[in-house]
């Protein structure tokens, strides 16, 4: 609402206030464009991982990954475009517009509209058209792109995702006169407002590329084959047996008729049966599926294999067959931490517990730590180890009852070491960790932030709690401002926005929180103003 307003404000004669809200706008798209560029490389990765995972996701995929190239250069363009109507309006290099990292609060002439038609219309009489209409050609092509890369019926011109935020082709009306998009957007605009303008469009450019690979990533799903073939399947309860103990498993058929009765017929030690061995079989009744219990004395590789009777729609016997493996072995047990080889006192850690048993028929030890059980996870657990424990090592001891009144029998046990959680590393907004940085690149993000290293694989989060900040111009340190809270304060955006070139911005005594308890940064962040 705000941009329709300021552009229906435009006139020969802009007043500062009117510049200045521009400059507003314009630092709110670019933040914008920035949170949405994050979010769609998230969309990325787990397209990334859905390939990785499903064959059928591969394809879709690889054209993502040209959406992706084909948005880059349309960007690119309208970004170098940005620093060419600098240079134009200003009157400098764009080497030095480029390596200054200036932006729209940089510019001196911002009122201006005269060089900015010249540049965006050109001049129609002489048959010279602007950068305006070139832009709309590439809107057009990149539009045609998508179309080609997409390669979907359904996804055309006339789909919403391209016929909303890059539509070029309609015409205006202004002082009983038509205008094309060119003109209307850019025809006696001032340089503010273009700016605001070009940052709207790559919000729009963003969005379609957005969408485009949503599109991809439904498509798998819904394009997905159907199956419409009748199976046995047998779903065992485990593939490994305790000697001593039943091998069970389910035999289901699949898309099957819970209103159908099945009879089953099966034998062990054998790779197929047929019907007339039936009276060699064991015969099993079910309603839409079969239970099999198979009694395990010996130990090794077993076999088993048997047919299901059902009838068909039209009322004509079917056959369906099955069989199965399954190993019988001595007990034993593995415990794992399910993300790496240590626990971390004061943090859950997540472990596995794997046997061939029942969950419920488990004992463990925990060797001074706690575990809680993960809800609606077998063999699942949280374990907490106490910071006294760090350097330490703790044994894990895992022991099954067998069977009631039977006494406990130990399956085994693992040893692992106890450390300290790392520390983590702090940034100015996601990603600044030190070095040059422009203005506009420290007040997009004005916070800090804390996170653990790429290699430390829990899921741990940190509160900033305070900090220092501490600015030096010219060589000349000034007195530290504490901060509480990961936010900038107005008094430390105002000071970033006003520092000149080369200031030193340093973010000391970083203090941060987690379950893992508070912590102190020793390692400040250091930031020259470029």
């Amino acid at each position: 609402m705000m941009y329709l307003v300021l552009t229906a404000m435009l006139a020969l004669n802009v007043s500062k206030e009117i510049l200045d809200a521009f400059v507003t706008v314009n630092d709110a798209m670019i933040r914008t464009n920035e949170n949405f560029s994050t979010k769609i490389l998230s969309t990325y990765e787990s397209f990334r991982l859905t390939a990785e995972n499903m064959p059928k996701a591969q394809e879709p995929y690889k054209k993502a990954e040209k959406v992706k190239a084909a948005t880059e250069e349309l960007i690119k363009y309208m970004e170098d475009m940005k620093i060419t109507l600098h240079s134009i309006v200003d009157g400098v290099p764009e080497e030095e517009v480029r390596s200054q990292g200036w932006t729209l609060h940089d510019l001196q002439a911002k009122d201006n509209y005269d060089k900015t038609s010249t540049y965006f219309i050109g001049n129609p009489v002489k048959n010279d058209p602007g950068e305006a209409y070139t832009m709309m050609k590439k809107f057009e092509a990149y539009k045609q792109t998508l179309i080609d890369i997409v390669a979907d019926k359904e996804f055309t011109k006339e789909h919403p995702i391209l016929n909303s935020g890059l539509e070029t082709t309609k015409t205006y009306s202004k002082d009983n006169a038509t205008q094309d998009w060119a003109q209307h957007n850019f025809e006696s605009t001032v340089a503010a407002a273009c700016f605001t303008l070009l940052n709207k469009t790559i919000g729009e450019i963003r969005n379609i590329e957005y969408e485009t690979i949503e599109f991809l990533l439904k498509a798998i799903d819904e394009k997905s084959h159907k199956f419409d073939r009748v199976e046995a399947k047998v779903i065992p309860n485990s593939r490994i047996v305790f000697q001593g103990d039943k091998y069970e498993a389910t035999v289901i058929v699949a898309a099957y008729d819970s209103r159908q009765s099945l009879a089953a017929y099966w034998g062990t030690g054998r790779d197929s049966v047929g019907v007339e061995q039936q009276g060699s079989l064991t015969a099993v009744e079910g309603i839409g599926y079969i239970p099999i219990s198979i009694p395990c004395s010996s130990v090794g590789d077993q076999k088993f294999a048997g047919y299901i009777r059902l009838k068909k729609p039209d009322g004509t016997e079917d056959i369906q067959n099955f069989n199965g493996t399954y190993s019988v072995t001595k007990p034993a047990a593995a415990v794992a931490a399910d993300k790496m080889n240590v626990f971390y006192a004061g943090i859950p850690n997540p472990v596995s517990i794997a046997a061939p048993v029942a969950a419920e028929k488990l004992k463990m030890n925990w060797g001074g730590a706690t575990a809680k059980p993960v809800p609606g996870a077998s063999g699942k657990y949280e374990l907490e180890v106490p910071s006294s424990l760090v350097g330490r090592d703790i044994t894990i001891d895992v022991s099954a009852e067998m069977e009631r009144g039977k006494p406990v029998q130990k399956l085994g046990s693992t040893v692992f070491r106890v450390k300290a959680v790392p520390e983590p590393n702090v940034f100015v907004g996601g990603n600044i960790s030190a070095g040059k940085q422009p203005k506009d690149a420290i007040l997009a993000n004005p916070f800090i932030s804390a996170r653990m290293g790429v290699d430390f694989n829990y899921e741990l989060k940190w509160a900033v709690l305070s900090y220092r900040v501490t600015f030096v111009k010219n060589g000349i340190e000034e007195a530290p401002i504490t901060v509480t809270g990961p936010q900038f304060d107005g008094t430390i955006q105002n000071k970033i926005r006003s520092a000149s070139s080369g200031t030193i911005v340093e973010f000391s005594d970083i203090k941060i929180r987690s379950i893992a308890g508070e912590r102190n940064i020793s390692k400040p962040i250091v930031i020259r103003i470029r």
